[in-house]
């Protein structure tokens, strides 16, 4: 597999932060995402290419001691003074004091500033010698004569890692240090955002929120097909690939490994049903598959809580198409479910968008569906018979799949309005009730080039009209549509403009001065995943 960027502007944005921070503009940032979607590659990219000036600490955090930790942040610490050197490192899990010895010249005052912290680690003073880890940086800058950024890749585990006040040492940190730039990632979304509100972003010291959504699945189906070079069939499957693994890389890439080596096994140069369903299983439905047990990894914190086996059940019914809170209760009861719905989303397991609930994830959700379903209805079942209804859930989701791209993206935008049943979500930062149509009708507008068209659609008293565009709409576009709404009797209450591309920001402007409503390709991901169109 190759390594290939699939967030260029990411990139690019992180790239234009750090030379302002160079310039003497320190704005701090934090990037959350989804785990495998690719936030630490995006941090790799600028610790492995590091702007000239500026000195790099990076330390990724993990589940393990303290202690472990915390010479690993020193050696992260002593590597950044070295600028671009590489440290020559020995066992820093038992003790620096070696590493101390061999860089004592070079970089005098970080060494005399650690050697007291070796003894409180020894100690187990872990508190106490984070805190005198984190005041190194500006000793570290002043030896230096350079500004530095601190990097924390999965930063909420300095939580974990039961270290006493750990957010509120680096909040003073943070508020009080001009010469160090913060850049904080972290998978867990929900948490991130709650500690970044409450605890970190203290009067001077506010980060920018960079969040790493699902890639634009046209890129990343390019992606695959070149991933899937010499594969007979692979360019048909890649939509259908993208679009089931939830346009997330770390997913198709374990797909992919895996397809391309039970194909070199079996020396078969197509991309074939049978070879599908094999990678699927051995991935997803195996109890021994990579997937599975990161979907069982996902939801195990569940377990350690009081109302865990609750929320699991909740998770279950939202997986199979359970949307509002009403329509849970009535599979699984109504005793305690406000309470589990709260663990899944702060688990970042389930969201609620507006007054639906969705599984984000689609592997998660695939698993949910297409095997624990299953064992939990059939707990004797044979695993043979588990493989059977997996692979039968799989060609259920390709078959639905097939059908709907068969059809323009206007035909498949009305089938999802057809689904409409009156319930309230939230799209392009706007909450609205979607009706229950009766009626939708097609047209082409006038004088209108490609395959832009309008959808009328009525119900319930209301009136909708959309304007739908698999390609990109310009202002005249958005001048068109808003003069066909103003023909039309009775007015509209709801003006919608859809597409699957980036809306220009002029006609994006000119759309919400309009009072329309522009629903995107990630606002379409979502009413695909709540009405069940993959």
């Amino acid at each position: 597999m190759t390594e290939t960027n699939l967030r260029p502007e990411v990139t690019d944005h992180l790239r234009r932060r750090l030379e302002a921070f160079r310039e003497g503009f320190q704005h701090n940032l934090a990037m959350i995402g989804p785990p495998g979607s690719g936030k630490t590659f995006q941090l790799q990219l600028v610790v492995n290419h590091p702007p000239p000036h500026l000195l790099l600490i990076y330390c990724a955090l993990y589940r393990e001691s303290c202690g472990s930790f915390l010479r690993r942040f020193l050696a992260a610490v002593l590597q950044a003074g070295l600028q671009g050197d590489r440290l020559p490192l020995t066992s820093v899990h038992q003790s620096l004091e070696p590493l101390l010895r061999q860089l004592e010249d070079r970089l005098p005052k970080t060494v005399a500033a650690i050697r007291p912290i070796e003894g409180l680690l020894t100690k187990r003073l872990f508190g106490d010698a984070f805190g005198r880890a984190l005041d190194l940086i500006p000793i570290l800058t002043a030896e230096c004569g350079r500004p530095c950024v601190l990097i924390l890749d999965e930063f909420l585990f300095l939580e974990e890692l039961g270290l006493a006040h750990a957010f509120h040492e680096l909040g003073k940190r943070v508020m009080t240090w001009p010469h160090t730039l913060f850049i904080l990632a972290s998978s867990s979304c929900h948490r991130a955002r709650m500690i970044l509100r409450e605890r970190l972003q203290l009067l001077f010291g506010q980060f920018e929120l960079v969040t790493l959504d699902a890639i634009d699945p046209a890129i990343l189906t390019t992606w695959v097909q070149r991933e899937l070079k010499g594969v007979r069939g692979a360019r048909a499957v890649s939509p259908f690939l993208t679009q089931w693994m939830g346009s997330y890389p770390w997913y198709l890439t374990v797909f992919l490994k895996r397809f391309r080596e039970l194909a070199a096994l079996g020396k078969q140069p197509d991309f074939t049903e049978v070879l599908f369903l094999q990678t699927a299983w051995d991935l997803l439905g195996s109890p021994e598959g990579m997937l599975r047990q990161w979907c069982v990894s996902k939801t195990e914190g569940l377990t350690r809580s009081r109302l865990g086996a609750r929320a699991v059940e909740a998770l279950m019914q939202i997986a199979n198409g359970a949307r509002t809170t009403t329509e849970i209760g009535k599979r699984i009861g109504r005793a305690g479910l406000p309470e589990a719905l709260q663990l899944l989303v702060e688990h970042d397991l389930a969201k609620r968008n507006g007054m639906c609930w969705v599984v984000t994830d689609p592997i998660l959700r695939c698993w949910l569906s297409g095997v624990l379903s299953a064992q939990r209805s059939e707990p004797g079942f044979p695993t043979a018979a588990h493989r059977q209804q997996f692979e039968r859930y799989l060609r259920e989701l390709w078959t639905h799949w097939m059908h709907t791209h068969q059809l323009s993206f206007s035909e498949q935008v009305v089938g999802l309005f057809a689904k409409f049943a009156d319930e309230t979500v939230s799209l392009d930062s706007k909450t609205g009730r979607l009706p229950k149509f009766q009626t939708i009708r097609t047209q082409r507008p006038e004088s209108a080039a490609g395959t832009e068209a309008y959808l009328v659609a009525g119900g319930a008293g209301k009136h909708w009209c959309a304007s739908v565009q698999e390609g990109p709409l310009d202002e005249n576009a958005i001048g068109r549509f808003d003069a066909f709404c103003r023909r039309q009797t009775p007015k509209p209450s709801r003006k919608v403009v859809i597409t699957k591309s980036m809306l220009d920001q002029n006609a994006r402007l000119l759309a919400k001065a309009a009072n329309m409503w522009v629903w995107g390709s990630d606002d379409l991901s979502t009413l695909m995943g709540l009405y069940g169109q993959i």
